[in-house]
């Protein structure tokens, strides 16, 4: 790979738990945190989904754990939502916290972890000051003691330091950073991710993929996080589209699963790029919009424009998507990588039109004036450009 530095940081402190049935472990890997937890999650679904929860339940009853079920988590999770829970938490006295879901759950949990310890600061404060994925900011800062328990395969927020809120009063969608958002412990049991349906499959897959992708072509990457990163995303471009096929293959979920616990370490050292602001900023609109659904409604064009950014490092994406990228030799390479997206995005029936998320007028002048911010490969007329090129 490019580039003789072989200098730089990683900063990957979850104490990781891998395998089918280790959400068995569960009483084990708590005891050490307290006598009681709060027990962040959605509300209950399919029953065999509470199969699984039932198991940790009784682990933890097993161990004397007493615990609190805090069940009113939402898709893109509201700062009122984390309050309630906050007051909960409090009012029961609780010594730590278990996020137990997707990305909305354990989101959730990990801010009121830091709202237990952080409750003189208003949100408008912790937004502004712990903005930035690689400065603490404040180092006095704490958590409450978290363990996350993933039951899909695609935030990534078992093992970051963000935890993404939405705003309701200003229709933003932020995300604080902060080391004391790593969770203590994470549990990644592939055995979870059995019901989950193809849909969502799909869109928290194609996150993990995200994550791998914009951390791989990320100015702050590292050679560790690029060879990371690369095995993630060619797992999931040869993994995701065959399990969207057989949703029901245990091995396929055990290499997502694994795939994106890479991304995610990836994507806490290296950071994001265009799509992630511009799919938030889309969702602090649509909060009904999965996540995964505003990236690919950006994908197809943020290739199209990345590719002559950085062209050197997307020679790499190319070999990935070898499968995916048209055979049409007078193509550009812009529309090579434009097409080869939306080729990925059709084999894992994940494309998104400006048609199907109901993008008006309004919406889009919305969304067009916050893209105003520089980042590391793609200045504000750049994140415009994509923005503008995806409707």
């Amino acid at each position: 790979m490019e580039g003789n530095n072989v200098s730089f940081q990683f900063f990957s402190p979850t104490k990781i738990h891998f395998g089918n049935g280790y959400r068995k472990k569960i009483g084990i890997v708590s005891k050490k945190y307290g006598k009681k937890c709060l027990i962040v999650r959605t509300k209950k679904k399919l029953s065999e989904r509470e199969v699984f929860f039932n198991d940790i339940i009784s682990q933890l009853e097993h161990q004397g754990i007493k615990y609190v079920i805090y069940d009113k988590v939402i898709s893109n999770p509201s700062t009122e939502v984390v309050e309630r829970g906050v007051s909960i938490a409090e009012e029961k006295e609780v010594d730590f916290i278990i996020g137990y879901g997707g990305g909305s759950a354990l989101d959730t949990a990990k801010s009121i972890s830091l709202l237990i310890e952080n409750k003189k600061k208003s949100w408008e404060l912790l937004f502004k000051s712990l903005s930035n994925p690689f400065s603490d900011g404040n180092p006095l800062i704490q958590s409450l003691p978290l363990i996350a328990i993933t039951t899909t395969s695609g935030t990534g927020s078992h093992i970051t330091q963000a935890s993404v809120i939405s705003d309701l009063n200003n229709n933003e969608k932020n995300t604080l950073f902060h080391s004391t958002l790593f969770p203590n412990e994470c549990i990644v049991d592939p055995e979870l991710m059995n019901t989950v349906p193809s849909h969502v499959t799909s869109a928290t897959g194609f996150d993990a993929l995200c994550h791998a992708f914009e951390s791989f072509l990320n100015p702050n990457a590292s050679r560790l996080t690029r060879t990371l990163s690369l095995q993630s995303m060619n797992i999931i471009v040869q993994t995701l589209p065959k399990l969207i096929r057989d949703i029901n293959n245990q091995e396929y979920r055990e290499l997502m699963a694994y795939a994106d616990t890479l991304s995610g370490i990836c994507l806490s050292n290296a950071g994001a790029e265009a799509p992630h602001p511009i799919g938030e900023i889309i969702n602090g609109y649509i909060p009904e919009l999965s996540h995964g659904e505003t990236l690919a409604f950006v994908y197809p064009s943020y290739c199209k424009y990345i590719i002559d950014i950085i062209p050197e490092r997307f020679e790499h994406i190319l070999n990935v998507f070898e499968f995916y990228i048209p055979k049409d030799t007078n193509l550009s390479k812009n529309d090579q990588a434009f097409y080869m997206m939306k080729n990925f995005l059709i084999d894992i029936d994940l494309l998104i039109s400006s048609s199907s998320i109901k993008l008006d007028e309004q919406l889009i002048y919305n969304v067009t004036n916050k893209l105003t911010f520089n980042l590391p490969l793609t200045n504000a007329e750049g994140l415009k450009e994509v923005f503008k090129n995806s409707i």
